[in-house]
């Protein structure tokens, strides 16, 4: 075609204002603008491909797909090419010269004054092609449409504002593009640099895409097929365990993994790994999961939160959607309806396999326990979807296991006593401070397992926890403790000790003031004088301390004392009462009794001083009696 009938058009005024803010505004990714080319070129040979399942012929002789790239540092040219479908003179106005109901229009409306956070949206909105424009001074496109008869077209432009068409002698189907860089961009000419944006964005394309050097020798540089996408009875051990080191950098091996391919309505593929140690990162709040999002084979991006929850943010792996668009946002992943399916699915398969782990490879779920356990607990207040699956999973330390191992609610469950109706914890700040608690006195005696809740987080959990399999979860230092038929003799004798220990107890809490909500006897300590317990309604001692520490308003509750009849220091205080209810040591004594319950659960005492003075009072006049 000559330049007489040579068309020069110009682009709709939406895509001037976009290529405007391309060509004039920093973008800190211009690397993006060669995977949406390469991405151009597969979707354009899936068309071919398609169209030709009715009509192979129209492929002719060349029924092999590909796509090269090519640099020419002498004339700062990269081109592109594949043997697809091509586009009509019509497609290209279309497809280039307007902007569709793509995500193109989206990006347009969303525009601001903020040039630079308006750049990093590039390559997530729809806007492909146009992202040549950050590193091209001008591009010519050439390419012809599989099965017209109307001729070759040649599209020119330099991102001004405008474009020209005319005829093109090209005879094969498919589109060429030959991209002029900018003097400032070369580095997009270097092999090396092509290399490694093709390898990182677009390496597990179906189609070939070769690189050909100076002297025209091609190398492909995509030749591995993503090992997600292959079937699970072609993939090795340690083929499995190979990728996962590649995609983790982590050197050990990981402890499970899960490989699903989805077909139907939803298309989807995921492998997804739970490592085996825990990352150092693991606990930054800004830390999202280690998973990695495709669309049709080509990288999107890394740490795709929104896959999974965030309470299983240890998860690495892959998922590979069929059905997202390519140019998808972080935006647009938190509320599309194709990421939420994938995120209740994947999240399924990872509870299963863990679940899987814990029934039939004990001394491994134990271990990934250590190293993970805390932030699985995060779950109960961030998926109640799955909370049955979670309290199967859940561990905690107790009375009859070792220090650093793991009892599960399962487990507990089918060790219980015959007689037992609940299942029994205890919180504080170590194993050390629970184990010793006067709390656990008939626990230990009626070898009743008693659960170690020791992480801070573990006050949050049970409140989602309440119950499992039907039992209750009873904290051992809440309420009235009520073993049932496993203290029916120890509550007769409580019958009685209450009438003899009425006005004992009646002037024990007149004389300790606004210290304590009420005295009482108990059948749950049998070497300890006495304890400290909160009120069901009430919030426990290790809670008040977490939030303290937090630096927490807290109100403290007043606290149940509750007394051992057979000990001999309330055997011996009950005389001293009983002797003389006025006698002025008894408030010392009672105040010693309330420190030492505080002290043997942990808490502060509120006069140190004091409580060593009395103390050294007491010891006095036991030495000068000796």
């Amino acid at each position: 075609m000559t330049a007489a009938t040579q068309e020069k058009m110009e682009f709709q005024a939406e895509v001037k204002q976009l290529l405007n803010l391309m060509i004039h505004s920093l973008y800190s990714n211009k690397e993006i603008f060669l995977r949406e080319l390469v991405s151009n070129s597969s979707d354009a040979i899936d068309k071919a491909r398609y169209e030709s399942l009715t009509s192979i012929e129209s492929l002719g002789e060349d029924k092999t797909f590909r796509i090269k790239v090519s640099a020419d540092k002498d004339k700062s040219i990269l081109r592109i090419s594949d043997n697809g479908v091509g586009m009509t003179r019509q497609e290209i106005i279309q497809n280039i010269g307007t902007i569709a109901s793509s995500g193109t229009k989206k990006f347009v409306e969303q525009l601001s004054g903020d040039q630079k956070k308006d750049m990093s949206l590039i390559g997530q909105f729809g806007v492909g092609f146009y992202s040549v424009f950050m590193v091209a001074d001008k591009v010519i496109l050439t390419t012809k449409r599989l099965g017209a008869a109307e001729p070759a077209m040649r599209w020119e432009s330099t991102g001004d504002g405008s474009y020209t068409l005319e005829e093109a002698d090209k005879q094969d189907r498919g589109t060429e593009l030959e991209i002029h860089i900018k003097e400032d961009e070369k580095e997009f000419l270097e092999d090396y640099r092509i290399r490694s944006i093709i390898r990182k964005y677009s390496e597990y394309i179906t189609h070939p895409i070769y690189l050909a050097d100076k002297d025209g020798k091609e190398e492909v540089l995509n030749d591995k097929a993503p090992i997600w996408r292959r079937s699970k009875s072609d993939v090795t051990k340690e083929q499995y365990g190979e990728f996962y080191k590649h995609i983790s950098f982590d050197e050990e091996e990981p402890l499970a993994w899960t490989h699903n391919q989805v077909e139907g309505a939803l298309e989807y593929t995921t492998l997804l790994y739970i490592p085996g140690k825990a990352p150092f990162d693991l606990y930054n709040p800004e830390k999202s999961n280690g998973l990695s999002l495709y669309v049709k084979r080509i990288f999107i991006m890394n740490d795709a939160k929104e896959l999974l929850p965030g309470y299983l943010r240890f998860v690495r792996g892959v998922v590979d959607s069929e059905d997202l668009p390519l140019n998808v946002s972080r935006e647009i992943l938190q509320k599309n309806a194709v990421i939420q399916k994938i995120n209740k699915a994947a999240t399924k398969k990872v509870l299963q396999l863990l679940e899987t782990m814990a029934k039939e490879e004990k001394d491994k779920y134990q271990k990934f326990w250590k190293e993970f356990g805390n932030v699985m607990k995060e779950g109960f207040h961030m998926n109640w979807e799955n909370l049955d699956e979670l309290k199967r999973l859940i561990r905690f330390e107790s009375n009859k296991t070792a220090a650093g191992e793991y009892v599960g609610l399962e487990d507990y469950v089918i060790r219980m006593k015959a007689e037992q109706k609940d299942i029994y914890y205890i919180s504080g700040e170590s194993r050390a401070a629970v184990e010793h608690s006067p709390h656990l006195e008939v626990f230990k005696a009626k070898e009743i397992e008693v659960l170690y809740l020791i992480d801070p987080i573990d006050e949050w959990v049970v409140q989602s926890l309440a119950d499992f399999d039907g039992k209750k979860l009873l904290n051992v230092a809440k309420g009235d403790l009520d073993l049932g038929e496993l203290t029916k003799e120890e509550k007769k004798s409580q019958k009685q000790a209450e009438g003899k220990y009425k006005d004992f107890m009646k002037d024990f809490e007149e004389k300790t003031g606004d210290l304590l909500k009420e005295v009482r006897v108990t059948t749950r300590l049998k070497e300890s004088p006495c304890c400290l317990v909160a009120d069901e309604s009430d919030m426990g001692a290790n809670m008040e301390r977490i939030l303290k520490m937090a630096n927490q308003k807290v109100t403290a509750s007043k606290r149940i004392l509750e007394i051992n009849p057979d000990h001999a220091i309330m055997q011996g205080l009950q005389k001293m009462y009983a002797a003389d209810p006025a006698n002025p040591r008894l408030k010392d004594w009672y105040q010693l009794m309330v420190d030492q319950a505080l002290l043997a659960e942990g808490s502060e005492i509120k006069d140190p001083a004091g409580y060593v003075a009395k103390v050294n009072t007491f010891l006095t006049d036991m030495l000068a009696k000796a």
